[in-house]
Formats: C-alpha cells, structure tokens, sequence
C-alpha cells in the first residue's frame, strides 16, 4: 500500500512539473520546451483547435499547423507575458492516464500599432491583457515520461487596459524577463 501512494506522489510531481514547463516555454517563447511537453498525437483546444505539437504539419500565419506554431506567433505579437499557475488537482486514474485541472492567471503586454510585430487586434498605445482560466488536460505515461495527450483550455476571465509601469525601467537590465535565450535563466543554468 506504502508503495503505491509513493507512485501515486512520483506521478503526480511529474504531471506537475510538465505543467510548470508549458508555463516556461510560453513565456520564454522556448520551442523545444513548448514541443516537449507533449505526446506525439496530442490535441489541443485553446484559442486555437487542433494537434498541439507536429513540426511536420504545414504551417503559414493564417494557418498554424500546430498549436507550438499558433502559440509562438501569438506571442510574437507580446512584448512580454507571464503565467501563474495556481490550484492544481491531479487524478491518477490506475491505467497509465490521469486528468489534470490548473489554474492560471496569464499577463501580456500587447504592441503598439505600428511596432511591425504587432497584431491585428493592436490599439494606439500598448495594452496589458490579462486572462484567467484553467487548463484542462489528459495525460499519459508512455515510455515512462508523463506528458500532455488532450488540452483545452477555458476562459473564466478576460481584462484589457491601458498599461503601468512606473519604474519598470529602472530596473537592473539583466533582472527583467527575457525570450529564450536571452533570458537569466538560459545564462545561469549554464554556468
């Protein structure tokens, strides 16, 4: 019994941590991270429908192959953004299969029209745009390593407004967030 409430713990902490990392290669717009997260096959539904991580799949703007594609050029059109992940209730469900639900609190930093990686959806001035929500997900363990099959993301709320960053600026350059690889992150991990 003792056992298998430890490989219940060890499942759970590795679902966990493949949510944290899909957190991390948004922000960091990391690719390679973003890919790995999920099984080959996996779906997605999330602002955009279909698979999750196919770098096969034909990709143009209008029409992502994948959801990798689609998330990246989204976040093209960001200066900055940041994931919070808040409550997050594992089940294990004894087959090599366990539903997931996360919360997250997500804040991005929209360009301006006429910076040329602004979206279409671009105001006058920089916006901050601030969604909440939760991620649904199926995952499942093959070859030993946990990762997302199904995604769908839902939206609980949705906030636009004009930005404050009073004193942002005067921050230590290398303290504020970064892309991959420019980030702290990918400097310090490597020392």
């Amino acid at each position: 019994m003792a056992g298998e409430a430890v490989e219940a713990l060890l499942a759970k902490q590795a679902i966990t941590e493949v949510i944290f990392r899909y957190a991390r290669a948004i922000d960091r717009m990391d690719e390679a991270l973003l890919r790995s997260v999920f099984h080959p096959g996996a779906r997605h539904r999330h602002f955009y429908e279909g698979p999750s991580s196919d770098p096969e799949a034909p990709s143009t703007p209008e029409a992502p192959g994948d959801f990798v594609a689609f998330a990246l050029g989204l976040l093209s059109t960001f200066s900055h953004t940041h994931h919070q992940l808040g409550n997050t209730l594992i089940e294990l469900d004894g087959t090599g299969h366990a539903n997931a639900e996360t919360y997250f609190t997500a804040f991005h930093r929209m360009r301006p029209r006429g910076d040329p990686l602004a979206g279409p959806a671009a105001y006058d001035t920089e916006m901050d745009y601030f969604v909440g929500g939760r991620y649904i997900d199926r995952f499942a363990l093959r070859d030993g390593e946990w990762k997302i099959v199904a995604r769908t993301g839902m939206t609980d709320w949705m906030r636009l407004e004009p930005p404050t960053s009073q004193g942002f600026h005067d921050i230590d350059a290398e303290t504020i967030g970064q892309r991959a690889p420019h980030d702290f992150l990918y400097r310090h991990s490597s020392d």
